[in-house]
């Protein structure tokens, strides 16, 4: 069929540019939401004052400065015990980098992989978010001034791959020709269970826009794996949730603003202690697809290489630790934390399970074992990162740096 888009026309998908700003902001002030959220971070500020803040940004570099950096440092502060990172220092100020990422909140894996980059003076970073987030003007408004690339989901099997073409094409303009970093998660969606894995799919996404091999196209595209890691996930109970409707029920349907209101309690949850782990280049996994022939079985190599890292970097918490015996009933872990946050976590999900449990009526859950399946799923959340970790020093101890 005849591509239904111009491939390389990026208006649609890029952020605003400065000149399209104004008419963004313009827009944005007349909403009563901006001004609840914007309260929420700044309680102080009276409407006017805040109408004034936003109406005197003139370019996207300032609007990070001063709205959106200033409130994610806010958000942070009011709703994590620390935010830390590692291996920021061995980033290249200029240089376009392609961050594909771990997924565990909608909102703020990406914008706090941006506050580690200010916090380092290196230049933040585009990022990508899916169309089915952006239900309203007001919401497409304000990412597209924040930096985000729109990634079209709700497009027919037919079209999938121009769309797919032109987001290749812009992310490979992005980073080789303008040299502007990209955040992309490793997959479609948050990961529910904790089980991080690289979607295959992306990866055939990034080389469509290439002639060249796929070592090649990947290598131009400077992609470097990175991952967040939270001490408490916010949204656990969400995420247990719409697990055990599939186990339960074999699928699980969204009700209508349950994005939003995911992406809300991501932001002003408690999230414990977090930290920002940076990867390191694809060098050596490049090298080595050079011997399969292949190309699927090339890609899926890359993919296994990048959540290798992954789970190499992953900063472990007690609270993962806690989880993993707990779900096993064994002390193997017992030594990387105390009785008292054994206590203190166990108490934690028992009470976010009773939450789940004694509102099953309004969900359609069934009373009969609920509550062990639901401590189970939320658990298995929280120890997964252990379990890819430990698979990891069995099967490449050389790999591992950060954690041990």
């Amino acid at each position: 069929m005849d591509s239904p888009i111009d491939v390389f026309a990026y208006d649609d998908i890029r952020p605003y540019n400065d000149a399209e700003l104004k008419d963004a902001l313009a827009r944005l002030v007349q909403e009563d939401a901006l001004y609840k959220m914007m309260r929420w971070v700044y309680p102080g500020l009276s409407r006017a004052s805040i109408r004034k803040m936003f109406l005197s940004i003139t370019t996207v570099q300032q609007f990070q400065e001063e709205i959106s950096a200033p409130a994610v440092k806010v958000i942070t502060q009011m709703t994590t015990s620390g935010l830390s990172f590692s291996n920021l220092e061995s980033l290249e100020k200029n240089k376009g980098y392609l961050f594909i990422s771990n997924h565990r909140d909608i909102v703020l894996d990406s914008a706090l992989l941006n506050i580690s980059l200010f916090e380092h003076g290196l230049n933040s970073t585009e990022i990508a978010i899916g169309d089915n987030l952006l239900k309203t003007q007001a919401v497409r408004d304000l990412v597209r001034a924040n930096k985000n690339i729109i990634v079209n989901r709700d497009v027919n099997a037919k079209e999938v791959y121009y769309y797919s073409l032109r987001l290749s094409n812009y992310i490979r303009h992005s980073i080789t020709q303008n040299h502007t970093g990209i955040w992309i998660a490793q997959r479609e969606g948050r990961s529910k269970n904790g089980d991080d894995r690289t979607s295959t799919g992306l990866l055939k996404m990034f080389v469509m826009s290439s002639n060249a091999g796929i070592e090649e196209a990947l290598q131009q595209l400077n992609m470097v794996p990175m991952c967040v890691s939270y001490e408490y996930d916010p949204c656990d109970l969400l995420k247990t949730h719409e697990l055990l409707h599939h186990k339960i029920f074999g699928q699980y349907t969204k009700q209508p603003f349950e994005d939003f209101h995911s992406m809300l309690t991501g932001i002003t949850g408690h999230k414990g202690r977090v930290h920002v782990s940076i990867g390191s280049p694809l060098t050596e996994a490049y090298e080595q697809i050079k011997l399969i022939t292949n190309k699927n079985e090339k890609i899926r190599a890359v993919g296994e290489a990048i959540d290798r890292q992954m789970h190499a970097i992953y900063k472990l918490w007690p609270t993962n630790y806690i989880a993993y015996d707990l779900l096993h009933d064994s002390r193997e872990y017992k030594n990387e934390y105390s009785n008292i946050q054994k206590i203190a976590f166990q108490n934690y999900v028992r009470g976010r399970v009773w939450k789940l449990v004694l509102g099953r009526k309004k969900t359609g859950l069934p009373k009969e074992n609920l509550f062990k399946m639901a401590r189970e799923i939320m658990l298995e959340m929280y120890a997964n990162p252990v379990v890819n970790h430990a698979q990891l020093k069995a099967e490449h101890p050389e790999i591992l740096h950060h954690n041990d």
